[in-house]
């Protein structure tokens, strides 16, 4: 057996087989991962055995995370899962992260793949789809561009589903395993995207490997790796130092058995340290203090011995190394001649040199150079002088510019070299930033902090300073750092002067957003108001927008400002900004509940044109949460989706979450449940990127909703206690959502079959039977659902108590949607006692849910109906009812309901045979029967348009044959032949 530090520079032919599959393995491995001992690793049995289970494919584990100190053996070990895989037949790509080089986005898949996909042909590739080659050409070098990608940061989800999307082909068909090796220095763009594919793990025959030193690892991937293991699909294996026993196998059998322990303290066990060591003794190089270097990252002694190494070489080696350090992790001779400042056949003998004494190594698949370890390259960069440093950083700038690479790439050299007031590098960082702003907003945001540093402190140089500030605000939201963003944002209203008044109200109003997202209610108010009171008589229209913000937030706060809503709809109209009054009557909608303002909010946005309202897509906004709260669904989707539009199209990212998750609610009330588990899975991934509380509240509580809905249980429970710790969890606190996670939670809990946990739920969360910790507008839903619950319990006399309470908070708003809850309230609750009472009722809610477009809910108040007519004996009325029932649920894909309306079939049969129904007896298409559905709710032909999604003259053309086939002509005639043929 041949230990670690025996055949050095040395490399086993099956270790350069792993090559063939595998992107430089043996450069970016370390010395203790350069194979050796061939034999197998020294005291590494147990993390070997989970290594090979993992590629079993046992107990469903596909990701394997090691950590541990620096040289304790992580890369070796990852090198034997390589190796383990490759003699299975496996596809092997791996890359490392480097210390100098944290800030080029995805660097370690780009440096994994991206040769790899050189290689696919054009077919394989068009698999993906053009689409998602498109964003992963905003990633991959190696892709071509094939069309724009669309990509904004608030949605950068999307490319790592596309990134998803590719693992999965190329796993096909021998099956991949991604090895990363010093994830401590990864990009937060890589980590971002290790996080979604530990939440989102690819289907197929894939493992990812992971090592990382823990102290120095990103919290966000900490947070990911232990999340995945406990889900079960992550492995986490801490190296420990080896014994002393397997330590030994380590060190020259020449050496006393003394000289031996003594080594083994020094090293504390640790293989690179030792290795370090008998190195130092092989080279007579005196070995010093074994406390810990000042920069924390090896002991003195190691570190001592690492610089004795470079201390060795010629002065022209020295530069070699020094430029070596400074050029990449991987380097190239050219590169370094251009760096170094010498020329090519010098750079090529002292990189023989390096060669030679171990402190470089040559990968044979690609041709580049690399230092043993990266702990090696560290200290030849700390070796070289300050001053030297920078020169040789504005030259390897200068190089990667001139050959094209990407602006990240030699943006890293010119904040390393750039002094204050090098415009020229405040435009290189500024590129860069722009570059990396919708992909990787925190490497944007430190391009964009390195260029204001470098920004000269005169007066000349504000409005650049201004803008900068501005775009790093704007990365800041992006990331989740709220508190930076306003930070910065109170920096630019100091340094705006007053008479750009307009620029300081729009400045203003987004501060005062991201305060209330903080729930900074108080501190947002103020400063709105010290800025409307600044520009009061002096720019009417800036302080109208001050004016209508202040509306706005006061209108998401549970004590609402009704004062100053005349006021604001009145400085609007006299400013004579259409997208600003809109605004104004939405807001004013959300404080006092009178919709009939929606009416001429919105005739102004829809007479606008896209090329107006993309300047102010907030009156967008909130226009379609007014009108979503006023109960007119349909017309909220359509501004919504408008809204939406515009956002992407104009890039204004920090709009798109928020319209997503809104827009996500308004499908479910429609019924549109796969439309709107998309929208969930949207708002759920934005809030895991941005921290958002407020957005991952929303989603979770919504994705409750749905999932119910949809018939998992399980998964909707789970959604729901998730969202209620988050709420209480949360910093700031909206009237919006006050009750919503509880009643969402309380209803997958009744649903399956625990009544008494809903009352629970709903009562010791709602504060009492007066609901005061519940929204006006959430509790005719709860008084609903304590209605059914108490019902399910047996506890009728309760339930007629929770029925009243439902009408009286029903009609204390006059909303369409909850006058309907309380409606089926009231039916549910009479049914048990007068059954024939009970049914009238809830045809009322049903109609009055179809009216709205309450899709889900109408299938529900008819099948209550059904119900109710069954247990009066009224059995045909009963029949039509579930039809009706049936046929919303399934359009819906609200699977819940439907083995609920099977066992109301069942029983009804059982009392007599089953009639032809009327599509049977007209021979009537399932989309035909839809439409007649839509026509007995009361819905016009335009309102089944937009309910279906079909132009209106193809509803005509439907309705018509439907006429034809039962023999009417209007839709008077029609319901009552439909109604005939359910008694019949």
């Amino acid at each position: 057996m041949i230990g670690w530090g025996a055949c050095r520079g040395r490399v086993s032919v099956d270790y350069h087989r792993l090559v063939a599959d595998g992107k430089r393995v043996d450069a970016s491995m370390t010395d203790e991962a350069r194979g050796k001992p061939v034999g197998g690793l020294h005291g590494r049995a147990r993390e070997v055995a989970i290594l090979r289970a993992v590629l079993a494919g046992e107990g469903g584990t596909w990701c394997v995370g090691v950590t541990g100190e620096p040289g304790i053996g992580k890369s070796r070990l990852l090198t034997e899962l390589g190796k383990l895989a490759d003699t299975e037949g496996w596809t092997v790509r791996s890359a490392r992260a480097a210390e100098f080089e944290s800030h080029i986005p995805f660097g370690v898949f780009v440096n994994a793949l991206d040769d790899r996909l050189a290689e696919l042909s054009p077919e394989r590739l068009a698999t993906l789809g053009q689409q998602q080659l498109a964003l992963l050409a905003t990633m991959f070098p190696a892709l071509p561009a094939v069309g724009p990608a669309d990509l904004v940061d608030a949605e950068r989800y999307r490319l790592h589903r596309a990134v998803r999307a590719l693992l999965e082909l190329l796993a096909e068909p021998s099956g991949l395993v991604l090895v990363f090796d010093d994830l401590h220095w990864a990009d937060e763009g890589s980590v971002e995207l290790l996080d979604h594919l530990l939440r989102h793990p690819p289907q197929g025959r894939l493992v990812l490997a992971l090592a990382s030193r823990p102290r120095q690892t990103s919290l966000r991937l900490w947070h990911a790796l232990s999340r995945a293991a406990t889900d079960g699909v992550a492995e986490l294996l801490e190296l420990a130092p080896l014994s002393q026993a397997d330590a030994g196998h380590l060190m020259p059998e020449r050496l006393g058995r003394s000289r031996r322990e003594q080594l083994y303290q020094d090293s504390g066990g640790n293989p690179f340290y030792l290795e370090a060591l008998v190195r130092a003794g092989e080279r007579g190089i005196a070995v010093g203090d074994v406390a810990l270097h000042p920069d924390g990252a090896l002991p003195v002694a190691v570190h001592a011995v690492l610089a004795a190494e470079l201390a060795a070489l010629t002065p022209q080696e020295r530069v070699v190394a020094h430029a070596a350090a400074v050029v990449g992790d991987d380097f190239e001779a050219d590169s370094l001649a251009e760096t170094a400042a010498m020329d090519a056949g010098s750079v090529l003998a002292a990189l023989d040199r390096l060669a030679e004494r171990d402190l470089v190594r040559l990968d044979g698949a690609t041709g580049r150079f690399r230092y043993r370890h990266p702990l090696v390259r560290s200290i030849a960069y700390q070796d070289a002088g300050p001053g030297w440093r920078l020169q040789a950083h504005g030259r390897a700038a200068s190089a990667l510019r001139s050959r094209g690479s990407p602006p990240a790439e030699f943006a890293r050299h010119v904040e390393r070299s750039a002094v204050r007031g090098d415009l020229g590098a405040v435009a290189a960082l500024t590129e860069a930033a722009e570059a990396t702003m919708h992909t990787t907003p925190t490497t944007a945001g430190h391009f964009l902090r390195a260029a204001i540093r470098l920004l000269p402190d005169s007066e000349s140089a504000t409005p650049q300073r201004l803008i900068l500030l501005g775009r790093l605000a704007h990365t800041l939201g992006a990331t989740g750092d709220l508190r930076q963003a306003r930070e910065t944002m109170q920096e630019v209203l100091r340094l705006l002067p007053a008479e750009l008044t307009q620029i300081r109200a729009q400045t203003a109003r987004a501060c005062a957003t991201v305060e209330q997202i903080l729930g900074r209610y108080t501190e947002a108010r103020a400063m709105l108001h010290s800025e409307w009171k600044r520009v009061e008589g002096v720019d009417a229209h800036s302080a109208a927008v001050l004016l209508v913000a202040l509306v706005a937030g006061e209108s998401v706060e549970r004590e609402h400002g009704q004062d100053r809503v005349p006021e604001a709809i009145a400085a609007a109209r006299e400013v004579g900004d259409p997208m600003l009054l809109a605004t104004a009557l939405s807001a004013a909608t959300l404080i006092d509940g009178r919709a009939d303002r929606l009416d001429e909010a919105a005739a102004l946005l829809d007479a606008l044109p896209d090329s107006d309202l993309v300047r102010d897509i907030d009156a967008a906004f909130w226009l379609s949460w007014s009108e979503v709260s006023a109960d007119r669904l349909t017309a909220a989707s359509r501004h919504m989706s408008r809204g939406l539009h515009l956002a992407r199209a104009s890039r204004q990212s920090h709009k798109i979450a928020l319209l997503t998750a809104i827009r996500g609610m308004v499908h479910a009330y429609l019924g549109e449940l796969a439309e709107a588990t998309t929208c969930f899975d949207d708002s759920l991934e934005s809030a895991e990127l941005t921290g958002s509380e407020e957005l991952r509240v929303m989603a979770l509580t919504f994705g409750c909703w749905i999932t119910t809905w949809r018939g998992d249980l399980t998964e909707a429970i789970r959604l729901g206690k998730e969202a209620i710790v988050v709420d209480d969890q949360a910093t700031a606190m909206s009237s919006w959502r006050s009750g919503q996670a509880e009643a969402m939670l309380a209803q997958a809990m009744l649903h399956s079959g625990d009544p008494h946990a809903c009352i629970e739920l709903l009562l010791t969360r709602g504060g009492g039977a007066e609901l005061p910790a519940v929204g006006l507008r959430t509790r005719p839903l709860v008084y609903l659902m304590l209605t059914e619950a108490e019902v399910a319990a047996g506890r009728v006399a309760a339930a007629t108590g929770w029925a009243d309470r439902a009408e009286d908070a029903a009609g204390r708003l006059e909303l369409p949607l909850r006058t309907a809850m309380a409606q089926q309230a009231r039916a549910i609750a009479t049914r048990p006692t007068d059954p024939a009472a009970a049914a009238p009722l809830a045809i009322a809610a049903a109609a009055t849910f179809g009216r709205i477009g309450a899709a889900v809910e109408a299938g529900r108040a008819h099948l209550l109906a059904a119900t109710a007519f069954g247990d009066s004996g009224a059995i045909d009325q009963a029949r039509a009812h579930l039809v009706a029932a049936r046929g919303l649920f399934t359009r819906c894909d609200a699977q819940l309901f439907l083995p609920q309306v099977a066992r109301e079939e069942r029983r009804l049969n059982a009392r007599g045979p089953r009639p032809e129904s009327g599509a049977e007896r007209f021979d009537l298409t399932a989309r035909e029967v839809e439409i007649v559905n839509l026509v007995l709710d009361g819905l016009t032909n335009r309102d089944i348009g937009l309910r279906l999604h079909l132009s209106f003259k193809t509803v005509e053309v439907h309705l018509g044959r439907v006429y034809t086939k039962v023999g009417v002509s209007g839709r008077t005639a029609l319901a009552g032949v439909w109604a005939a043929a359910a008694r019949d």
